[in-house]
């Protein structure tokens, strides 16, 4: 059993289900291992396997984990159980009250996968067999033109120094209908280290090329008509000096790259970005392609099809079928389309990514994983049976249908009248609701330029249907912060990058009452890394708070420090009970009573989601929390 879990903790999960199979065959009823086997299938390749375990364990122990209802849940919603996995996570949430948001994100997933499971697309999805695919992982398919060259990647290369199997670059030719043996690109092009193919330019050219060099970064290589050039690396536009670029794909005109990375002016962690290039011949500087694309999540491997107006990407933010589906966006009337998930059985419980499509969209590959396959990630190909393939329409989620919002506005700054008229910024609009039963709730809503502690909008949400809409302008860090008396203000933050796009963005903002044990995660308070000095763009947040106890004078509050499970224990357990102590220490400088107001650190004791989760996970638990200690 401690080999296991050291196994599960390292993240070998192949090796920690062996582990806990051999120690299974000694007692097939014992619970603890059931529950540790399903998990370790759960972070595997091999995820539907999970459910029959931890359905087991929960029947023989339903005490066995606090949160057996959400691994439960998310096994079963693995592997299309939609009906079960509603169960577990309407269990999760109401044994949990404070997590009940994630409980009904997870709800939602699961009603949308099950409109796309009953809305299954006509095709014939095949394994390219095991001339190509290895017992290891290939993926990021490139396909010519012409649809007889294909360049991959994958990691069946040489061990080096006892590390993993390194990822080198590949290239198999077709003949007939037959894929030949795949031939490692030479010395030119494959290094020491890990390599990876990118993409192809339309006329096949020039290959995208992924190095680790400074973080991750993207090269070009051109052909000669014989061999490949010496990869060289984009410039300074495109590659940063400290995060990470993945994957880049040319327009059909040679003029536009889209390309990924998690630089720090994005919505989340890997976003999608467009560059131009300029009169000297130079790729202009990267332009984020806007909330309506991009996630709090992964939004990764854009491909742009040879029209030139449909791009292809794989996500694990928007709403999805498994831990990363395939979505796809068209650019019309200068802006790009609300992000379609391309359905299933394309998408499924499994990794699906690297998508690409031939001229006539007939034919397309991609990356995924399934069960009784060669192992690991594999390359696919997807004959669509249509004429031509187009995205099943939105499946429709239940939810209200939505009214107009109402224009009841209590204060704006001049500048939004200006963009008004431009119509270059984000409008946010949704509806404002209470936690417990999701009634509509009339509130205030305030947004604040963070750089600048000014009030930009102030305005509240229709009594009757909860519903508002906000203009955000472009080229900032604003918060946006709901409030109502009697329960726990709202936090949300965007952090917008310049770009001369109209976007919208739709949500449900969530109101906590103001009870005893309820917690509101403060979404504006901003620390440097490593440090737990407040910085002046969360003062707005934390006066927030302190309008909030003088409007409240019975409340007593604890402001909760949280981090992933990344670096030293007890390091992160200080460094969470300073940040915390920080906040803490401006409401008493500022009057607050030092009996109303205390601080405490939690580290990486007390996570939403398991840091092991790669969906968001750590992200999620790194966090300020505001929590109701006494309202009496």
């Amino acid at each position: 059993m401690a080999e296991g879990d050291r196994f599960h903790s390292k993240k070998k999960y192949r090796d920690a289900i062996a582990v806990f199979k051999k120690a299974l065959d000694i007692n097939p009823d014992d619970a603890l291992v059931n529950f540790k086997l399903g998990l370790a299938y759960l972070y595997s390749d091999t995820k539907s396997k999970a459910a029959g375990f931890i359905d087991k364990a929960y029947r023989l122990n339903p005490k066995i984990d606090n949160r057996i209802d959400y691994h439960l849940g998310t096994a079963f919603q693995n592997r299309n159980d939609f009906k079960n996995a509603i169960e577990h996570f309407k269990a999760f949430g109401e044994n949990n009250p404070n997590l009940s948001t994630i409980a009904r994100e997870r709800i939602n997933e699961c009603l949308i996968a099950d409109s796309l499971v009953q809305n299954e697309l006509n095709v014939v999805i095949e394994n390219l067999g095991r001339v190509v695919n290895s017992t290891q992982d290939e993926y990021s398919p490139i396909i010519s033109s012409d649809g007889n060259m294909l360049i991959f990647t994958s990691n069946r290369g040489e061990l080096i120094k006892n590390q993993p199997h390194h990822e080198e670059i590949y290239v198999a030719h077709k003949k007939g209908n037959v894929w030949g043996e795949p031939k490692k690109l030479g010395p030119t092009i494959n290094t020491e280290f890990n390599d990876a193919a990118a993409s192809l330019s339309p006329d096949g050219k020039t290959m995208f090329l992924y190095y680790e060099d400074n973080g991750g970064d993207i090269y070009a290589s051109t052909f000669d008509g014989k061999d490949w050039g010496k990869p060289v690396p984009l410039n300074k536009n495109i590659n940063t000096s400290q995060f990470q670029e993945t994957c880049a794909s040319m327009s059909p005109d040679g003029k536009k790259l889209y390309f990924a990375s998690n630089r720090p002016d994005g919505f989340g962690e890997l976003d999608i970005y467009v560059s131009e290039l300029d009169n000297k011949g130079q790729w202009g500087k990267g332009v984020n392609l806007g909330p309506l694309v991009n996630t709090p999540g992964n939004d990764d491997s854009p491909y742009i099809h040879y029209d030139g107006v449909t791009l292809y990407f794989s996500s694990d933010g928007h709403p999805k079928i498994g831990n990363s589906d395939i979505f796809v966006t068209e650019f019309k009337k200068g802006n790009w389309t609300k992000p379609e998930n391309i359905g299933y059985p394309i998408n499924s419980w499994e990794y699906d990514g690297f998508f690409s499509i031939s001229p006539d969209k007939k034919t397309a590959y991609y990356a995924t994983v399934k069960e009784g396959d060669n192992g690991g990630i594999d390359i696919y190909s997807i004959k669509f049976l249509e004429p031509k393939f187009k995205p099943k329409p939105k499946p429709v989620v239940v939810e209200e249908p939505k009214k107009p919002a109402p224009k009841k506005e209590e204060f704006h700054d001049p500048l939004i009248d200006k963009l008004k008229q431009q119509k270059v910024f984000t409008l946010l609009k949704g509806k404002v609701i209470d936690e417990t039963d999701a009634h509509a709730l009339e509130a205030t809503i305030t947004l604040v330029d963070n750089e600048t502690g000014k009030i930009i909008s102030k305005l509240t949400s229709d009594p009757a249907s909860g519903e508002f809409e906000l203009i955000i302008p472009h080229g900032g860090n604003y918060g946006v912060a709901t409030e109502r008396q009697g329960y726990l203000f709202n936090s949300i933050n965007f952090n917008l990058p310049k770009f001369a796009e109209y976007q919208e963005i739709d949500t449900h903002v969530i109101m906590a009452p103001a009870e005893v044990g309820s917690k509101a995660v403060l979404k504006n308070i901003f620390f440097d890394v490593g440090k737990s000095e407040l910085k002046t763009q969360s003062l707005a947040e934390v006066e927030k708070i302190l309008e909030l106890l003088k409007s409240n004078e019975h409340l007593k509050v604890q402001i909760n420090g949280h981090t992933d499970n990344t670096g030293n224990a007890t390091m992160n357990k200080s460094l969470s009970l300073k940040r915390a102590s920080s906040v803490v220490d401006y409401l008493i400088s500022k009057g607050v009573d030092a009996s109303r107001v205390s601080a405490k650190g939690f580290g990486s004791e007390r996570p939403i989601v398991s840091n092991d989760d790669e969906e968001g996970g750590r992200e999620i638990n790194r966090r300020t929390e505001i929590e109701i200690i006494s309202a009496g």
